[in-house]
């Protein structure tokens, strides 16, 4: 009877153009032939759906403490697929309701006058597709033709991009099942990477930029209050990750060093920094004379303030084998008669006898107290021998005329400066040498010489490590 009435229908649309009708009439009749057309017959469709055949604990929303993805109000299931050997097609979008059912409409092309489950079990097979409740504000998964039997999920892994694990399991996984068999069992057909970079300024928008294939997704995220980006991609399986490329801020992240293949369904917490790489004081040579030290242990560029995260200690002065030395201070010391500093613990490091400042009375306000930079363990500040403060100049450029030892010029002091620190001032300095009875070596600008023991003079300390 339906069958004859779409004849009558058809017949109707042929005559139109041979009628007399206004334009506006016409306008009319074509609309509603569009409508019939695409739009096709409704039929109710309520389904089980599971994930992996594990009973309908498969969700659109992430459960952390489970690690399973759960169902939630504004889930939708999008139902496709043909019939008649693949001559008629059908698709609707389906509402989760409770536990693993999803009911709504689904359009056919034609009127279909068996039971649903005989349509979605056809030859030309049925597919469904999981719309996770507020997928149409990633742009990640789009519905095109919604409301007709033309319709179909369309992605774009562009926009594959959530600020956190939760959220990109939840919506870019992709849960997907190719065949119907009393219901659907969805899998996902996604990886997805959960990345998290620090290193990086606190509470600043950033830009992130992951590239592979023909893909590129450029998205900004706000790191948190310890300067840490958090965000997850999600990208088809099989995608090997050392063909990934990926910036944040700027900064090239390395992912891998070696091939590393994708699978569906897998999540991988990747965790980087993004804060540049600095050769570490434990490798300091002599090839490193000059360099800032910084309180982390690393090795910054001769004369130039330390980067913003770093905090400058000292200037190398001296190395007597891979990574042990000693560190010229950015600062003096509180002057001290030379009884009190033969008063001091004497260790030894680098192969020399360091008289260490015993507290922060000695060392002053402008000198922090350090026993390691980084993994380095130091001397704490100490007044180095004569011998020592020799070697240190002359490292650093001195070529000052000297009298009894090599001694500071400009050259030193603009290591110094150039660092933040304060150059030598026009005053003696101790060393840790005792000379003759009662007297000791200090040095000048342009010579060493000795004072008695009780007299005052300024510290320029070292540290061993």
């Amino acid at each position: 009877m339906k069958t004859k009435n779409i004849f009558k229908a058809l017949a109707l649309a042929m005559l139109v153009p041979a009628m007399l009708f206004s334009t506006a009439c016409q306008k009319e009749s074509t609309v509603q032939e569009e409508d019939i057309v695409k739009k096709g017959y409704e039929l109710p469709v309520t389904v089980n759906v599971t994930r992996q055949g594990n009973g309908g604990t498969t969700r659109a929303s992430y459960n952390e403490g489970t690690k399973k993805l759960e169902f939630s109000a504004g889930d939708k299931l999008f139902v496709e697929g043909s019939y008649h050997e693949g001559d008629y097609n059908f698709a609707g979008t389906l509402t989760w309701v409770s536990d693993g059912t999803f009911s709504g409409t689904i359009t056919t092309q034609t009127e279909w006058t068996g039971t649903v489950d005989e349509l979605l079990s056809q030859d030309g097979g049925a597919q469904a597709t999981l719309l996770p409740a507020g997928y149409e504000s990633y742009d990640f998964l789009t519905l095109e033709n919604e409301g007709t039997y033309s319709a179909y999920v369309g992605s774009d892994y562009n926009n594959a991009f959530a600020t956190s694990k939760a959220a990109g399991v939840e919506q870019l996984s992709y849960e997907y099942c190719y065949t119907y068999s009393s219901g659907f069992t969805l899998t996902p057909c996604n990886a997805i990477l959960n990345f998290t970079i620090t290193g990086l300024s606190a509470s600043t928008e950033v830009a992130v930029v992951f590239s592979y294939s023909t893909t590129t997704v450029n998205k900004n995220v706000t790191t948190d209050g310890s300067g840490n980006a958090t965000f997850a991609i999600g990208l088809s399986y099989g995608e090997d990750l050392n063909n990934c490329t990926l910036t944040v801020g700027g900064n090239a992240i390395t992912l891998v060093n070696s091939s590393k293949v994708l699978e569906a369904g897998h999540i991988y917490n990747i965790t980087r920094s993004a804060a540049p790489s600095y050769p570490l004081l434990s490798a300091a040579t002599s090839s490193d004379y000059g360099k800032v030290v910084c309180a982390a242990g690393h090795l910054h560029t001769a004369k130039t303030a330390v980067p913003a995260g770093c905090t400058a200690v000292g200037i190398l002065g001296k190395v007597t084998e891979t990574g042990h030395g000693l560190i010229l201070a950015l600062q003096d010391a509180t002057p001290q008669t030379w009884d009190a500093i033969f008063s001091w613990a004497w260790p030894t490091y680098a192969g020399t006898r360091l008289r260490v400042l015993p507290d922060d009375a000695a060392r002053g306000v402008k000198l922090t107290s350090y026993t390691a930079l980084g993994a380095t363990a130091v001397s704490n500040w100490a007044v180095a021998p004569k011998s020592d403060y020799e070697v240190i100049f002359t490292n650093l450029g001195s070529t000052a005329p000297y009298w009894d030892g090599q001694t500071y010029d400009d050259n030193v002091n603009a290591y110094i400066t150039g660092a933040g620190g304060a150059a030598f001032s026009q005053s003696r300095y101790w060393s840790a040498t005792w000379n003759t009875d009662y007297r000791s070596w200090y040095f000048y600008k342009d010579y060493w010489s000795y004072d008695p023991n009780g007299d005052i003079h300024s510290v320029r300390p070292v540290l061993g490590f």
